[in-house]
């Protein structure tokens, strides 16, 4: 289900992002700047200093990678490597028993073992894990897996791509779909986010 983000990061409007990509930095970069430009009401910036980052982004190599930091300790325990899908991994606390869990940071494994993905599919991976990142992480408030995962019916959160061309597609499509990019924001994916970052309600769920 869609989770909030703490006050504090809500209050500011924007995730502070530390890339630590790789060989994905460039397509990782590219991604920050698509996102940005899709209207979800939280905007991402590069942040230099990984300390203070809210979401850090890294490759991985394996299911058994971890990352560390002040704020958290991320397994990859469910990334497949070879696969054009990421992972993001969420940490949800809350400050008292009155406050609701919220989630106050974020790592991205992106596949390190995908066979030759070209940048527009890098990109594609990465925007769809950033909106994981940014709320809708697919969990429940006690930690278990939502159902459905927070996954749309089109567009960039539909749950499983095929490839086409040089970009990635929805796995099951009409005829007139074109693949990604440009990137395609389905209305479920697009009213849930505005619902956790502005004041706006959401119709769409």
């Amino acid at each position: 289900m869609p989770m909030k983000w703490n006050h504090h990061v809500r209050k500011n409007g924007h995730l502070k992002v530390f890339n630590k990509g790789g060989s994905w930095s460039a397509a990782v970069d590219t991604a920050i700047a698509t996102f940005n430009s899709l209207g979800f009401g939280v905007n991402l910036v590069r942040e230099s200093d990984e300390e203070a980052a809210d979401v850090v982004v890294v490759v991985g190599n394996s299911s058994a990678d971890t990352y560390s930091h002040k704020k958290g300790h991320a397994t990859a325990t469910k990334l497949k490597p070879k696969e054009l899908h990421g992972l993001a991994w969420t940490r949800a606390t809350s400050t008292s028993s009155r406050r609701p869990i919220e989630i106050d940071f974020a790592v991205i494994f992106l596949p390190g073992g995908a066979p030759n993905p070209t940048p527009k599919q890098k990109e594609v991976i990465a925007v769809h894990e950033f909106i994981h990142a940014s709320g809708l992480s697919g969990a429940l408030a006690d930690g278990r897996e939502a159902p459905g995962g927070d996954h749309d019916t089109e567009g960039i959160m539909y749950p499983q791509m095929a490839v086409s061309g040089d970009g990635l597609i929805e796995y099951l499509h009409d005829g007139a779909t074109k693949p990604m990019t440009p990137i395609r924001v389905g209305a479920k994916t697009r009213c849930n986010l505005r619902m956790l970052w502005t004041s706006e309600g959401c119709e769409n769920n």
